[in-house]
């Protein structure tokens, strides 16, 4: 599984390395910062639980490199409701770490990640239209949908949907916008 998605990443990678050469300069609102999409969550209190599984499926070395990224990053609590409600639905005991081992033992935490993911620079303009619901593609391949209140919704019954609580972290490789609920990409 991680073959495959360090794969997908790098071909994403090398795609989204092209189009910004060839793109117009970035407006002063959306240049990149100094440090990159890892860098931002591995140094983050909020992020431990996102940090740990980025390394335990190897994507935190494609989101330290080259490319372009949108992250949905779910925050420690995010991971924690949803061990919670995935609990409540049957899966785990409700506890981050357990969570996590399930995921990476079922090969479902690659899965899990890029449907957090999408290629490109996309701010919050981009992520969500103001007047309709809008359909993002994922580096999973499988979409989520924004909803005009900011609502992230995913394909499980398990979970509740996902709110964009901060927007438009910039970092040397992308942006990051916080989410307060783990996205699941499975029904």
């Amino acid at each position: 599984m991680q073959h495959r998605t360090r794969a997908v990443l790098g071909a994403t990678a090398a795609v989204a390395l092209a189009a910004s050469a060839l793109a117009a300069p970035a407006a002063a609102s959306n240049r990149p910062g100094d440090a990159t999409i890892y860098d931002i969550a591995s140094s983050s209190a909020d992020f431990t639980y996102l940090t740990a599984a980025l390394e335990a499926t190897g994507l935190d070395e494609a989101l330290d490199g080259g490319g372009q990224f949108t992250v949905f990053a779910p925050t420690d609590a995010a991971f924690e409701k949803a061990a919670d409600e995935l609990a409540a639905a049957g899966v785990g005991d409700g506890t981050v770490p357990t969570l996590l081992a399930f995921l990476v033992q079922n090969d479902l935490a690659d899965d899990v990640l890029l449907y957090h993911v999408t290629d490109g620079r996309r701010t919050a303009k981009s992520v969500v239209n103001r007047n309709s619901d809008k359909s993002i593609e994922t580096l999973l391949g499988a979409s989520l949908t924004s909803t005009p209140s900011a609502t992230l919704v995913d394909a499980s019954a398990a979970t509740s949907d996902a709110k964009i609580t901060a927007t438009d972290i910039s970092a040397s490789n992308g942006v990051v916008h916080v989410i307060d609920n783990v996205l699941v990409p499975l029904p």
